[in-house]
């Protein structure tokens, strides 16, 4: 994942020097790749210790680890591909067949014992998300309860009964606030994690994983990437239909 994807998930724990540290970095890329922790933090106004503490807030083990994305960065510049336009159109399409065909009975036999749901995330796509995911249970009679993964884990732990249903959102299923958060709740749940298609994590500590296909699209400019989120709503908006559809026979029968 890119740097930038990783600031974008932990936009709202970033503070204004953060963000400013990030772009200074974004703007002297060779000088952050070729120096060593010290000697960068001494031409700059930033020290090594906020250095380190931007890598930890975006996720990563330390500077090492924030220095080793940047470089790899670098080697990513390609022109845009006009097919993009075309493979983004599949992904969105893939994405719409697999969780129209996939059979989500065992997920919403579940849903219905919950006495309570939640939703985590972290980042400010998947904030908007949880959002969209309250909204439509909520017009069908489910409430969702919010949690921020940065700090809410004590008030989970509080509150969370066995029987209760966490959704886990995570774009690239590898964000360890949600993965940690997950790993801290004491009682068993069932958890439904929403992540792109993806050998990660999330998945594999998932009860039930829903997935999506998307990749990045770079503009060879700025040698940033976007990735496209919309199957993110299309599987929110799918899992939604397909339970009242679930209920709806459940209720015929």
């Amino acid at each position: 994942m890119k740097v930038s994807d990783l600031v974008k998930e932990s936009y709202e724990n970033l503070d204004s020097k953060d963000i400013e540290l990030f772009s200074y970095i974004t703007q002297n890329k060779d000088d952050f790749v070729e120096k060593n922790l010290k000697d960068f933090s001494k031409n700059t106004k930033f020290s090594t210790s906020s250095i380190v503490n931007l890598a930890k807030k975006l996720g990563l083990d330390g500077y090492s680890e924030l220095k080793y994305l940047i470089k790899w960065e670098d080697g990513k510049i390609v022109d845009f591909d006009e097919n993009e336009i075309e493979f983004t159109y599949n992904d969105i399409l893939i994405s719409m067949n697999m969780i129209k065909n996939r059979n989500l009975d065992f997920l919403f036999e579940n849903l219905d014992k919950a006495e309570n749901i939640y939703v985590i995330y972290s980042g400010f796509i998947q904030r908007n998300l949880a959002q969209e995911l309250k909204r439509n249970f909520l017009n069908i009679g489910k409430i969702i309860i919010i949690i921020d993964a940065r700090r809410d884990i004590a008030l989970i732990n509080e509150n969370i009964k066995e029987k209760d249903i966490i959704f886990a959102l995570s774009f690239s299923g590898d964000n360890k606030l949600v993965i940690n958060f997950l790993n801290n709740i004491k009682k068993k749940v069932f958890v439904v994690s929403i992540t792109k298609l993806s050998n990660n994590k999330l998945s594999k500590i998932s009860d039930v994983n829903l997935n999506f296909i998307s990749h990045e699209v770079y503009r060879y400019e700025k040698n940033t990437s976007i990735s496209p989120v919309s199957q993110y709503y299309v599987i929110i908006d799918f899992l939604v239909l397909k339970y009242i559809n679930y209920k709806s026979k459940k209720n015929t029968s």
